[in-house]
């Protein structure tokens, strides 16, 4: 089997980390990068009570405007998320996934957050679950 055909074979599904770590928007920005930086994560969905997406966070953008000092105390998550979100669905295909990903308008996204239809978060994959699912492929 070629690696296009287990790309088009790999659905989202099966490589998302299922119930991710997630913030809440009234999160402080302070609270959402130390449970990135103790979960070893690059980013944090922003879910409601009913855990639809609202937004991400990530470490490198919190990371460098705590560094900048570009925050009052008492900033909260949904202050500062991204929320315009690209996401996944559970039966995209890798090739899909790969796309989004590289869709960034400068770079890449890193991770990229799984929803269902009704945009409630069911996973993330980060790039390093696509490296391990490339990583397994070549070991064959």
């Amino acid at each position: 089997m070629s690696l296009l055909e287990d790309l088009e074979r790999c659905r989202a599904e099966d490589l998302m980390t299922e119930d991710p770590i997630t913030a809440s928007p009234d999160d402080g920005v302070i609270e959402a990068f130390e449970t990135m930086l103790r979960n070893d994560i690059g980013a944090l969905p922003v879910t409601d009570d009913e855990n639809h997406l609202l937004g991400i966070v990530t470490r490198t953008d919190l990371g460098k405007a705590l560094l900048e000092d570009r925050y009052e105390p008492g900033t909260t998550v949904e202050e500062v998320m991204e929320e315009d979100v690209v996401v996944a669905h559970p039966d995209d295909d890798l090739r899909t996934v790969l796309k989004k990903m590289c869709s960034a308008p400068e770079g890449i996204y890193n991770q990229l957050p799984v929803v269902d239809d009704n945009g409630r978060l069911l996973g993330i994959i980060a790039d390093g679950d696509i490296i391990r699912w490339l990583a397994s492929r070549v070991e064959k």
